[in-house]
């Protein structure tokens, strides 16, 4: 299975207000690189935890010898909603599988389908695909421990802006920002790197 990013949040985890006041900034001369500095480490935080964090809609396919498996396992979390599952009939033309032919758990880690009656698809590659919505539904609801690790991260990419600092002796506090996370990753995720 393979994820694909079909639309991306509208909103950050957190505003520039936030992150300025965090870094003690006196003005907005650095606006637009803090900014930038708020996506990169939300990007951070999403590839470590596989967790979407400000709602946004995925998709996810299945080749056809896989259709036939009995559960899909979604590795995103939280989950919204499971939108439509499409998938390519026995001549390759896109179908809408109907709703009545599978059923959903998007309360689980990972969330799960189940294809009541599996479709014939073509013999292709990316033959089914699951569209679903994962996040939270606003920057209120991410939770605080994330919200700091993003802190931390925005922090360490705003003063070290280099990847070698030369002439300078720094230790790092062992993984913080990591140490946070570590409850947020995906249950597979977590099985998949340990």
């Amino acid at each position: 299975m393979n994820y694909r990013l079909v639309t991306g949040p509208s909103t950050e985890p957190l505003t520039y207000a936030e992150a300025k006041a965090y870094l003690r900034l006196n003005d907005d001369s650095e606006q637009s690189l803090v900014t930038s500095l708020i996506s990169a480490a939300r990007g951070i935080v999403e590839g470590q935890t596989w967790r979407p964090l400000i709602s946004q809609v995925w998709a996810t396919q299945l080749d056809f010898s896989e259709v036939n498996t009995s559960v899909i396992r979604i590795n995103k979390a939280p989950i919204i909603s499971i939108d439509t599952i499409t998938y390519y009939d026995s001549n390759n033309a896109l179908q809408t599988l109907s709703a009545s032919n599978w059923e959903s758990d998007i309360y689980g880690s990972p969330a799960r389908v189940r294809l009541k009656t599996p479709p014939i698809v073509y013999e292709r590659m990316n033959a089914l695909q699951v569209n679903f919505t994962a996040g939270y539904a606003n920057a209120a609801a991410v939770p605080n421990d994330i919200k700091s690790a993003l802190y931390m991260i925005i922090g360490h990419l705003y003063e070290n802006r280099q990847d070698v600092v030369t002439g300078t002796q720094v230790n790092e506090i062992p993984m913080a920002s990591k140490y946070l996370l570590e409850p947020y990753r995906n249950s597979l995720l977590s099985a998949y790197q340990n």
